[in-house]
């Protein structure tokens, strides 16, 4: 017996997608289509029937080749693939699994740093790591995105590579 599934696809190293190519994308995934230009991803979620998870993550994966590779003209390199029944989409939307989060005071306490410091780094920075979202105080990101920042992060101001 067949059922509803949600498919959802990362695709890395995209270049900035012409109007005719998200036209196309747009009529092979009856879904959410969303490129970011500052890391050159695209991602795709749409809906899909099958009678199991294997069927489902075959039709996928198989959709997703074809319809990118007709719409880009080039076959992108596909660096994620999702697959669930739409009831445990719902389920993960309407119940988040639970994150430790931190907005720039709770960084920069972590950090060791002032607020404003950690504003900065948010700003200039280019391993800062991405906030998940934003409040009316400020942008919000995971605990585990500040704690692994702040274990490669070189705190040595000035510091030059040397040839």
């Amino acid at each position: 017996m067949e059922q509803e599934w949600r498919a959802s696809v990362t695709v890395d190293a995209v270049r900035a997608l012409r109007d005719e190519q998200f036209e196309e994308l747009h009529r092979r995934f009856a879904g959410v289509i969303r490129y970011e230009a500052d890391c050159q991803r695209l991602y795709l979620l749409w809906r899909l029937r099958a009678s199991s998870l294997v069927e489902a993550a075959y039709k996928a994966l198989h959709t997703a080749d074809e319809g990118l590779e007709a719409a880009l003209s080039y076959k992108p390199q596909l660096i994620d693939l999702r697959v669930v029944t739409a009831e445990q989409a719902n389920a993960e939307r309407d119940y988040p699994r639970e994150q430790e989060l931190m907005g720039y005071r709770e960084a920069a306490e972590e950090l060791d740093v002032s607020r404003q410091r950690v504003a900065q780094l948010d700003g200039n920075h280019p391993d800062f790591p991405r906030p998940i979202g934003r409040t009316g105080a400020g942008p919000v990101f995971t605990a585990e995105s500040i704690r692994s920042f702040a274990a490669r992060w070189d705190r040595s101001p000035g510091r030059r590579k040397t040839a």
